[in-house]
């Protein structure tokens, strides 16, 4: 929206977890969510501190150095799409810039009608998008995700319709993968760097189907809990790897 923040938290996490868009140079990091620096906060002097319902707890003493305004993207127990699109045009309203957020919204949309042709390849099988946590765990993203709503708005299908946590995803030891065998797995960065190693020469992983050539596709870092910006990154990277498929 053209209205780069002057501080965040985790900054230092931004290109491990984030990478788009990138962050100006410049901008404070005021340490991580849970253990803000407030000293730092107050001599910036912001004029509004933007946060979320998971860090409620910090509102009182946020509120000791400017207005809070608290946005529930995620863990709403429903599609992160329409509250993506609604915190954007909040912030936009706060910070005078209603006509720049009402750009992302539509830049957004075009981006993702463009990019669905370039997924087509990818619609003949279903699709699984996996963070692993170790040689033996996963996350898999399902229903009220924004990973679930970028492939919705893509065209494609989710293999994974297991139950999922308020937060879309469910953490499953790495043999539940077999459920959705017919689909082709998208394994997302960061990955812990012994997983994918241990993997190979595991035979509960060789009997899920994804150890089979063609069936394992690596995506860079796209933050699952993202706004607007991480929904387009997740469907460039898709459409980028529809043309290896």
């Amino acid at each position: 929206m053209g209205r780069p923040p002057i501080a965040i938290a985790a900054a230092d996490d931004w290109d491990d977890w984030v990478v788009e868009p990138r962050l100006p140079a410049g901008i404070v990091n005021l340490g991580t969510s849970r253990e803000i620096n407030l000293e730092i906060l107050s001599q910036l002097k912001p004029d509004v501190i933007f946060s979320t319902p998971y860090l409620e707890r910090l509102r009182p003493k946020l509120e000791r150095v400017a207005p809070v305004e608290s946005f529930p993207v995620h863990a709403t127990g429903s599609s992160p799409w329409p509250n993506l699109v609604a915190a954007a045009r909040a912030m936009g309203k706060r910070l005078g810039a209603e006509q720049e957020a009402e750009g992302l919204v539509a830049r957004t949309e075009a981006e993702l009608a463009a990019l669905s042709e370039r997924v087509a390849p990818l619609r003949d099988r279903p699709v699984l998008l996996a963070a692993f946590q170790d040689a033996r765990n996963a996350w898999v993203y399902g229903a009220n995700s924004l990973y679930e709503d970028a492939l919705q708005r893509l065209g494609l299908t989710n293999g994974w319709t297991r139950p999922t946590n308020p937060w879309g995803f469910s953490q499953v030891g790495v043999e539940a993968l077999a459920q959705a065998r017919g689909a082709r797995l998208f394994c997302l960065a960061p990955t812990p760097p012994d997983a994918l190693a241990l993997l190979s020469g595991s035979p509960i992983w060789r009997a899920t189907g994804f150890a089979d050539e063609g069936r394992l596709f690596r995506l860079p870092p796209v933050l699952a809990f993202g706004g607007l910006p991480s929904v387009t990154r997740l469907a460039r990277l898709l459409a980028e790897a529809a043309q290896r498929a």
